[in-house]
């Protein structure tokens, strides 16, 4: 089998190294990574598929304009329009897959880096640590490899947003990166919180989304198996994708569009994926999520994420 680079990848310091080490030792560590590529060609004469490295580069923005998410100003006139500050803005990804100019889906190998692992992907768009003091370099990019025939192309790209059901129970003390995340656990329901996305209200309530899997049963600390009766994990599909010129846009504006008003109308400050929460029933929409089972739902036209 022949390797060639498809698009190169560039990889970053990983927000659980973050949570692991000193500030000073993680900007060192920041540093000596800067240099770090995609992966080597090489290729033999062998006539089968080729193994492509793909980037999939995401943007998260806040408007139509696609003016980005950032820690360092204002996000205005966001849902009945109001002005919010960001917090936080963090995502899991997994199941990736390309379709094919051949009429094939294939499984995207994700690279093994510290934003990825397991088959997982960890997306960070905040600049600066917790939106805090310390900056830092986002990691917008997901990374990996396919096997395609020759003259195949790949023209769509499909994935799921959060952990699968097999992860997200991980005992986060023995987790490798990037699920070794504290601030990304969701201890209450025994699993992960697939999005963080935490703002700050001027003049009101802040509103924190935070989706994951819901009405969970089984302690993992103590051995048991969980389950979890809502899932709650989205699913994404762009029949039409071109590497190297698309980019997937994560539409804040969206999410929000019918649940961000200043004033919390009960549960969760915000929408932290309770059933009866009456933040979450647009949201969960937006996501093209069924909000009472959590599961994906072709009826509804999922806004939140778009190529640009």
């Amino acid at each position: 089998m022949k390797k060639m680079t498809f698009v190169h990848a560039i990889c970053q310091p990983s927000d659980a190294v973050r949570g692991r080490l000193p500030v000073t030792a993680v900007l060192a560590l920041a540093g000596t990574l800067a240099a770090c590529g995609g992966s080597s060609s090489s290729s033999s004469d062998d006539g089968g598929p080729t193994d492509t490295t793909v980037s999939l580069p995401f943007e998260a923005v806040y408007n139509s304009s696609n003016d980005p998410v950032t820690c360092d100003g204002t996000l205005s006139g966001l849902g009945a329009g109001v002005d919010v500050q960001l917090e936080d803005f963090r995502l899991y990804l997994h199941d990736v897959r390309v379709t094919t100019s051949q009429q094939r889906e294939l499984p995207l190998t994700l690279d093994d880096t510290l934003w990825q692992g397991s088959g997982v992907a960890l997306l960070d768009f905040r600049d600066f640590v917790s939106c805090g003091t310390v900056p830092q370099t986002p990691n917008t990019d997901v990374t990996g490899t396919v096997a395609l025939n020759e003259g195949e192309r790949i023209d769509g790209v499909h994935f799921k947003i959060g952990l699968p059901e097999s992860l997200n129970h991980t005992n986060l003390v023995d987790a490798a990166t990037p699920l070794n995340v504290p601030t990304m656990h969701w201890s209450w329901q025994s699993g992960y919180k697939f999005m963080r996305l935490d703002v700050t209200v001027a003049g009101g309530d802040d509103f924190k989304l935070h989706l994951g899997s819901t009405d969970c049963a089984g302690d993992p600390e103590a051995g048991d198996s969980v389950s979890c009766d809502r899932g709650n994990r989205p699913e994404v599909r762009f029949d039409t994708f071109t590497p190297g010129q698309d980019t997937i846009v994560i539409d804040y504006a969206a999410m929000v569009a019918t649940a961000l008003d200043g004033v919390d109308d009960g549960g969760a400050p915000g929408c932290m994926s309770g059933v009866s929460d009456p933040e979450c029933a647009g949201v969960f929409a937006a996501l093209g999520l069924d909000l009472a089972s959590g599961t994906p739902d072709s009826q509804l036209n999922q806004v939140a994420f778009r190529l640009k």
